[in-house]
């Protein structure tokens, strides 16, 4: 079990690590929508999408380092549950577009939900790491 100091500088490396992740993609989002989707107008706005998935990334990992503190064995468990709530989120983030007839449909999801996935890459990617260094 790790005590409260070394799990907050976890927790501060965690932040770091995600908000560095979040801005090289975003920026290489941006990007790739300034040169090749210059056109499309999008449904939801990308700083929203990555601002959105930042956020939620942090609040989960902040549940899981406090569920780390108090039984370690409890990691997974609570990224799945944590993963679950930020899919239902998701669903809601996205409810307008099922009622309204929004344009470039396709463009919306994809510009969504590949940040989303590689986000949840990066998410177990640094759960792993984490549970490899309480051990």
């Amino acid at each position: 079990m790790m005590s409260e100091r070394p799990l907050n500088q976890l927790m501060s490396r965690i932040f770091k690590n995600s908000l560095i992740f979040t801005l090289i993609l975003f920026g290489l989002h941006k990007y790739f929508q300034y040169f090749f989707f210059k056109e499309v107008e999008l449904y939801h706005p990308i700083y929203s999408i990555y601002l959105f998935l930042f956020i939620s990334l942090v609040v989960l990992f902040y549940f899981i380092t406090k569920a780390a503190l108090v039984k370690p064995d409890t990691i997974f468990t609570t990224f799945a549950v944590g993963s679950l709530a930020k899919t239902g989120i998701a669903v809601l983030f996205f409810l307008p577009l099922i009622f309204d007839e929004a344009p470039n449909l396709n463009y919306t999801v994809f510009n969504f939900f590949i940040p989303y996935f590689l986000f949840l890459f990066f998410e177990i990617y640094q759960i792993i790491k984490l549970f490899n260094r309480i051990k």
